[in-house]
């Protein structure tokens, strides 16, 4: 009995004791307004990181290009060699004066209003029908014969040369004076080797989005009919 009265006394003298409320609490320990204002500060500097290394790269491709930048120019030469004592030479070269190297990808030849194909050709429509077997005999060039030529800088890609020779003398000034009288036209286009396109036509160079070549006009030194040098 004295048993349960203590049990029901320490019933009665134990009252129910509320639960305080729990307040949630940031695991930084930051008020919220200021982790904002962290995050957004952070996003905004990610984005101006982004937006700078962009920048730099454009920056940096210009100047790789800047340094690649090739420029080719067409040589017509009637002078002598090594000074006034040397032989007479005829020459069609290209010259790159530019930095970088030039991939010449189509090459036309224009004598008055006709294009020629090959050394011979030119030869025939400079001097003339008459003169013009005997002339080819007689002239006989030195040429490169690729399509295309991949010149480097301060370089040069020969198109043909013919040397005069006391053989060859008679022709040879009745062809320099044709191609003076006629007006010689060299016309190509070339790339760099960042696939950036330049077509030349006399003095006007524009730049395109590339060299189309037309097979029927491109100029190549060695007769396409002939299986053998001229």
């Amino acid at each position: 009995a004295v048993t349960g009265r203590a049990e029901e006394n320490c019933g009665r003298m134990a009252p129910d004791i509320p639960e305080l409320p729990h307040h949630s609490h940031n695991a930084s320990g930051l008020p919220r307004w200021l982790e904002w204002t962290t995050a957004i500060s952070a996003l905004i500097i990610s984005v101006c990181s982004i937006g700078i290394a962009i920048y730099n790269a454009r920056i940096e491709s210009r100047l790789l290009k800047a340094n690649s930048y090739p420029y080719l120019v067409a040589g017509v030469s009637d002078g002598q060699i090594d000074g006034s004592n040397g032989a007479e030479r005829i020459s069609i070269e290209l010259l790159n004066n530019g930095v970088g190297p030039a991939n010449e990808q189509s090459l036309k030849i224009k004598l008055g209003d006709r294009y020629v194909t090959d050394v011979k050709d030119l030869i025939r429509t400079a001097v003339g029908s008459a003169a013009a077997d005997k002339a080819v005999e007689l002239l006989v060039p030195v040429y490169d014969d690729e399509p295309s030529r991949f010149i480097a800088s301060r370089d040069r890609g020969l198109i043909f040369r013919i040397d005069k020779t006391p053989p060859n003398a008679r022709y040879w000034d009745l062809f320099d004076n044709a191609m003076n009288a006629k007006r010689l036209t060299v016309e190509f286009c070339y790339c760099s080797v960042f696939d950036e396109c330049w077509s030349v036509r006399g003095a006007i160079r524009e730049q395109v989005r590339a060299c189309v070549p037309d097979p029927h006009l491109e100029f190549i030194p060695k007769p396409r009919t002939s299986g053998i040098g001229v």
